[in-house]
C-alpha cells in the first residue's frame, strides 16, 4: 500500500467516516474508479448532488472512496463547475 495511503487510512479508528477535502483529493489519485457505479448513476434517487466513487483493494480490504458534489437545492445543471462544496467519504469492507 502506497505511504500516503496508510498514512490517512491509519489515522481512521472508524469506517465510514468523513474524510478533509485534502485526504480525500490524495486518496483519489491512487484509487481506481468504479464504472460500475457511474453506468448505474440514473437508477439511484440523488437529485441535488453528483457522486463518483473509486475503490483500492489490498490483500485484506476493499477501501472505498465516494467523492459527493453538493448544489444549491433545485439546480438545473448537475456539473462540476456548478458545485457549492465537495465531500469525501472512505469506507472499508475485508475481502472474502
Amino acid at each position: 500500500m502506497k505511504c500516503e495511503i496508510t498514512d490517512i487510512i491509519l489515522k481512521k479508528d472508524h469506517f465510514p467516516c468523513l474524510l478533509k477535502k485534502i485526504e480525500g483529493q490524495t486518496l483519489k489519485k491512487f484509487f481506481k474508479i468504479d464504472e460500475l457505479f457511474i453506468k448505474n448513476r440514473g437508477s439511484r434517487n440523488h437529485i441535488d448532488d453528483l457522486e463518483f466513487r473509486y475503490v483500492y483493494k489490498d490483500d485484506q480490504n476493499i477501501f472505498i472512496l465516494i467523492e459527493e458534489y453538493l448544489f444549491k437545492e433545485n439546480e438545473a445543471i448537475l456539473n462540476i463547475e456548478n458545485s457549492i462544496g465537495v465531500n469525501y467519504y472512505l469506507n472499508k469492507t475485508t475481502k472474502n
